[in-house]
């Protein structure tokens, strides 16, 4: 599948729309069940964004497309166990990136892995609802803050010529 066009209206999909690309070069049933909700968090976020543009209505029947074609695979998990799956999976690249963090050798990848893993906690808002656990909602929310901001740090540190301080997390 080649990688979708996204139109300037709806930049803000796009980080979404790369990890699901990214994870479809992998056949794995977690991978493929993260792109799908890294697909549908998109549209999600880009319904409202798309009011007017042709080209963002079409990018976004093309998102539903694919969730469409998705969803027989998908429909082997229900929502808690496709919320777990993803959870994991954040966890588990979150929990990447701060290990070599927190060994003093944070680099670009580093930074790369921390906005992945933000992204990742991000697409968990959408199975969020009001029998959700608070602590459990709090606790992504602030993984998914800090790995922003240390992937920026990074990339800071980086810029100006310093070594990233091992992060704290």
């Amino acid at each position: 599948m080649p990688p979708l066009n996204i139109p300037p209206e709806l930049k803000r999909i796009k980080p979404f729309i790369q990890r699901a690309e990214e994870l479809d070069r992998d056949k794995s049933p977690e991978s493929r069940v993260v792109a799908y909700y890294c697909r549908q968090w998109a549209v999600q976020s880009g319904i409202p964004l798309s009011s007017s543009s042709p080209a963002a209505k079409a990018c976004l029947g093309e998102l539903l497309g694919q969730l469409e074609g998705e969803k027989q695979a998908m429909s082997v998990f229900n929502r808690a166990e496709s919320k777990q799956i993803c959870r994991g999976f954040a966890d588990k690249i979150f929990d990447k990136a701060n290990m070599v963090d927190r060994a003093g050798a944070a680099d670009k990848s580093t930074a790369r892995t921390f906005y992945a893993a933000a992204t990742f906690f991000e697409i968990l808002q959408q199975f969020d609802d009001e029998t959700s656990d608070a602590e459990v909602t709090k606790e992504e929310e602030e993984r998914r803050v800090y790995a922003k901001w240390k992937a920026t740090e990074i990339l800071k540190a980086i810029r100006e010529g310093r070594k990233p301080a091992p992060g704290a997390y």
